[in-house]
């Protein structure tokens, strides 16, 4: 397992006086996906939950719709490589290739199939009620986790939740690799998705709307505001965004998928 954190040193400037101090800073390790040994993109992350990044990513991708589907995942931490084998149909494999560097900043993201990424999936049942005290308090939950950004100030996380409690909590550089990886561990433990939160400390993007959409969440909550693309790209998939939760107050974008109580 690679650390996570690095301390370095480092001064600091605090009204007139520099001081020499160590610093903790979160790691930053690029990996490489190999499916069915095609080389398909290196990514730059925190070294952790890498198993449910990947596989996040290829949800996302509409690559994979069952856990049975991956056949092998292996992580090789000493050459940064992830090795995944998976048995799908020839057109979803079609829709990745290689595709070179992605960084894990946070304007950065990938998604090769955009032009079926709002492709229309079954919104079964009632609309999820969710009261509000719930979404302030799943929201608080999540910035309060202390994990590495209580150490560097210097990751986004995310989180799955339901009414009553958070479930997990996933860490990285950037905003959609944390999503990614709050999406593979759902579909690794077999977590419904429907009837759940989807939090995330970051902006909400037209990528993170897609993550979500694939992925089966009725709603993506952010402390942080969203783009006008991704609450149009909402509206299309029928996916509902609240932002700005903090200090008791929130924005609410319906697309008809939560009843707010």
């Amino acid at each position: 397992m690679e650390e996570l954190i690095y301390v370095a040193p480092a001064k600091r400037y605090n009204k007139g006086v520099m001081e020499s101090r160590p610093v903790s800073l979160a790691r930053e390790v690029p990996y490489t996906l190999f499916v069915n040994d095609e080389e398909i993109l290196a990514v730059a992350t925190l070294p952790v939950r890498l198993e449910e990044l990947f596989v996040g990513f290829l949800v996302a991708e509409g690559v994979l719709e069952m856990p049975e589907e991956i056949v092998e995942n292996q992580v090789d931490h000493g050459s940064h490589i992830v090795r995944m084998d998976v048995d799908v149909p020839h057109d979803r494999l079609a829709r990745i290739h290689k595709k070179g560097m992605l960084t894990s900043g946070c304007a950065g993201g990938v998604l090769f199939s955009t032009e079926t990424a709002l492709e229309s999936r079954p919104n079964t049942g009632k609309p999820l009620e969710v009261t509000a005290a719930s979404i302030l308090a799943r929201m608080r939950e999540l910035d309060t986790h202390s994990g590495i950004y209580s150490q560097t100030r210097g990751v986004h996380a995310a989180s799955v939740a339901d009414q009553h409690k958070t479930i997990a909590t996933m860490e990285d550089l950037g905003r959609h690799n944390a999503i990614d990886k709050v999406v593979g561990y759902c579909f690794l433990n077999r977590i419904t998705t429907g009837d759940k939160l989807l939090l995330t400390t970051g902006r909400i993007t037209s990528e993170a709307i897609i993550k979500t959409h694939r992925a089966g969440f009725p709603v993506i909550i952010s402390r942080s505001s969203a783009s006008a693309l991704a609450v149009r790209m909402a509206g299309t998939s029928r996916v509902d965004v609240i932002t700005y939760v903090r200090g008791g107050r929130f924005d609410y974008f319906s697309h008809g998928r939560v009843m707010l109580a």
